[in-house]
């Protein structure tokens, strides 16, 4: 099994190197990751290049562009990939998270190639809980095949109050909003905080991570308004 590994946080982040010793033993490792920190990129990609794909180590290799854009090169390394990963990330992806995230910007690029592909984050420095536990969650991924190209997994680990999860939460994407407060600075403005409004709804991958839980989401790619089509036929036809 060939398994394309790549990130938003970039080739040295602390989490693409975990998630690269945990998966090691169930295929052959490959790496694409950007050379630098690219988060909140979402499915943004480079039009054109150049593109300065830097070898590393064997098959790891660093890009001078986005986390879509190191799914999409990755056909110069001439492999077929059974499966690609993004992260582990520095900073959950719950929720509307999924519109601002590489993570999952990269993971929706794979998905588009027809490959299956599966996002890992955690919360922000919260590394611990996911060396404890990555290897479990890992082989249910495999064994169980929760993969798929109908959708991307979208695996979060809970919030960082908690040291351990209380399991496993299969669920639907929920609500967080952010409030961003902007201060002007003479010729600029800078952020000053950000009020985060989370999803209260018992069902949602933001209520259950608040929770202690490892979620799990399928996100797929047809965003379409399946109650808005009724609504402008309706309107249509009047």
């Amino acid at each position: 099994m060939n398994i394309l590994l790549v990130n938003d946080d970039g080739y040295n982040s602390k989490g693409i190197n975990i998630l690269k010793e945990a998966i090691n033993k169930y295929g052959n490792i490959y790496i694409i990751a950007p050379e630098s920190q690219r988060s909140g990129a979402s499915h943004s990609f480079t039009y054109r290049g150049p593109f300065y794909l830097n070898k590393m180590k064997e098959n790891e290799y660093s890009l001078n562009a986005l986390p879509v854009d190191c799914v999409r090169l990755a056909k110069v390394l001439d492999v077929d990939f059974d499966l690609v990963i993004s992260g582990i990330n520095d900073g959950l992806n719950l929720g509307t998270d999924i519109l601002y995230s590489g993570t999952l910007g990269a993971a929706r690029e794979a998905l588009i190639e027809n490959i299956p592909a599966v996002a890992i984050s955690t919360d922000i420095d919260s590394f611990d809980i996911v060396e404890k536990e990555i290897s479990e969650v890992l082989k249910l991924v495999f064994e169980k095949k929760l993969y798929s190209k109908r959708y991307v997994l979208n695996i979060n680990f809970p919030t960082k109050n908690y040291v351990s999860s209380k399991g496993i939460k299969v669920t639907k994407a929920g609500k967080k909003i952010f409030d961003t407060i902007f201060v002007k600075n003479e010729d600029h403005y800078d952020v000053s905080y950000e009020l985060v409004t989370l999803d209260k709804k018992t069902d949602t991958d933001v209520n259950l991570a608040e929770e202690g839980y490892i979620t799990m989401v399928p996100v797929g790619l047809n965003e379409t308004n399946k109650n808005g089509i009724k609504i402008l036929k309706d309107k249509l036809d009047r």
